[in-house]
């Protein structure tokens, strides 16, 4: 398959969909989706009714792109870029482990709510890394969580600057 069209979706079934950009399938990782055995289908963990499907690719170029179909006659196929939590989400729900540890670091031990975990420290703050810092970061991290060796670099850079 030489390229698969991504579109923008319109919230409204009046409005069109626009071309978002493109991607080569033969040059993405491709993850399947998870399914669980209702008692008569195998049915996608995803939110996605009894007949819908999810195939998640991350692009050559580090984007990621939601597959979606259905079994359902006339339901069309859709392909669109999303974002990094929700990619992060998906291959979690679909039990992709080992991608979110390669993309997104390890894993929390356990996760939910009331569970007395860390207190929030602040907002959020998004960056994007080239692959050679981020691996330098991964480096310095050495055991711990890539957000908290961010937070020490961070700090220790601005000390040093306050010091200069």
């Amino acid at each position: 398959m030489a390229r698969i069209n991504v579109y923008s979706y319109a919230k409204d079934e009046w409005d069109e969909t626009t071309l978002a950009g493109w991607f080569n399938p033969d040059s993405a990782t491709a993850y399947q989706e998870a399914t669980h055995w209702d008692g008569n289908n195998s049915v996608s963990v995803n939110p996605v009714g009894k007949y819908g499907h999810q195939m998640l690719y991350r692009t050559a170029k580090g984007r990621w792109v939601l597959h979606n179909w259905s079994q359902w006659q006339g339901v069309e196929e859709t392909y669109e870029f999303v974002d990094d939590a929700a990619a992060k989400d998906w291959l979690i729900r679909n039990e992709e482990d080992d991608a979110v540890k390669q993309w997104f670091g390890e894993m929390d031990e356990e996760s939910g709510p009331n569970l007395g975990g860390r207190p929030s420290i602040g907002p959020k703050v998004e960056a994007r890394l080239d692959e050679e810092t981020l691996r330098r970061v991964d480096e310095f991290a050495a055991g711990r969580s890539r957000a908290d060796a961010l937070r020490d670099l961070i700090a220790a850079g601005l000390d040093a600057l306050a010091a200069a």
